[in-house]
């Protein structure tokens, strides 16, 4: 009997060390957890006053090297707001940041906009390479540079029907988009014509000097594309009027421009240079000057309410 009792004794003492064994290391396991809690981004950043929304905010677009800095200065409502911005792009924070050091009055969403469309440069001293790999989807603009020589295949005659002035040239997609679009302007009472298109390098060179040696630089850049920059260029562009209206001054005031504005997308095409965005295009408005795209991104275009360097930069460059 009592060698039965201390096998007994020893095993509540066996068990009685495992479960301090246990306890330990649960306790050690929470202190740790605590310790790496305290030594985290999410403690430190809500030391700072940054909430929980905040927190994953900053922890799941920012580095490391960036996460330490916040960590262990007072909280910047800058960042955050940027972060917050529904066209943010991670790479060009640092650029937002400088921007708005020296712009402070400038609102989150324009500022977002102006540097993810480049227009933290200045026109035509930052060059990027046109990617003309993506066909009728390519940028072209005062960043943008089309490749030395560049000329599109696929180049078509219009029918003078649809023109006035000069033979008009595009590429062929453009022009049977154009002639859907034309149909069912048309049959609501509106003649749409176009009288300028496809313009190659040198014919771009010629009318930019034209505007330049008149009016000089700084006037001529705001209406014209020096050459290598143009959309003409690239055989996807046509300035349209009506046969009724074909006068830059007053074509916003026509039906046929209205009748455009609301149905142009259908068919392919955005109003490239709109008003109100001048500091985004680098053109003055332009009410009759239409790029085709394609329908699906032209009616995304149109649904968000985007320039085309607005919409480039976020869902096309990335």
């Amino acid at each position: 009997m009592a060698k039965r009792y201390k096998l007994k004794k020893e095993g509540k003492m066996f068990l009685g060390a495992i479960l301090v064994i246990i306890v330990l290391i649960i306790v050690g396991i929470v202190v740790y957890k605590d310790y790496v809690y305290k030594h985290s981004y999410e403690y430190n950043l809500e030391l700072r006053g940054y909430d929980t929304k905040e927190i994953k905010l900053l922890t799941s677009n920012l580095d490391d090297e960036r996460l330490d800095k916040l960590a262990n200065s007072k909280k910047d409502p800058v960042i955050v707001a940027f972060l917050q911005e529904k066209y943010y792009l991670k790479k060009n924070l640092d650029r937002y940041l400088t921007y708005y050091e020296n712009n402070k009055k400038v609102s989150y969403s324009d500022i977002v906009a102006i540097v993810n469309t480049y227009n933290d440069y200045e026109f035509y001293e930052h060059d990027l390479k046109t990617d003309t790999s993506k066909n009728e989807l390519l940028l072209c603009n005062k960043f943008y540079k089309l490749p030395d020589n560049y000329e599109p295949e696929d180049l078509v005659n219009w029918n003078s029907k649809y023109y006035y002035g000069d033979v008009q040239v595009t590429k062929q997609e453009v022009y049977d988009a154009f002639i859907d679009m034309w149909n069912a302007a048309n049959n609501e009472g509106i003649y749409l014509i176009v009288n300028s298109s496809y313009r190659d390098y040198a014919s771009q060179e010629e009318l930019y000097n034209t505007y330049k040696d008149s009016y000089g630089t700084t006037a001529a850049d705001a209406v014209a594309s020096r050459p290598g920059y143009s959309e003409h260029q690239t055989g996807l562009s046509v300035d349209i009027f009506s046969k009724d209206n074909t006068s830059t001054k007053t074509f916003k005031e026509s039906n046929a421009y209205n009748w455009l504005v609301n149905n142009s997308y259908k068919y392919g095409f955005i109003l490239r240079y709109p008003e109100g965005k001048e500091n985004l295009t680098g053109y003055e408005f332009e009410a009759w000057h239409y790029r085709y795209v394609g329908k699906k991104i032209a009616k995304d275009v149109h649904d968000k309410n985007l320039t085309y360097e607005e919409y480039y930069a976020y869902f096309l460059e990335k």
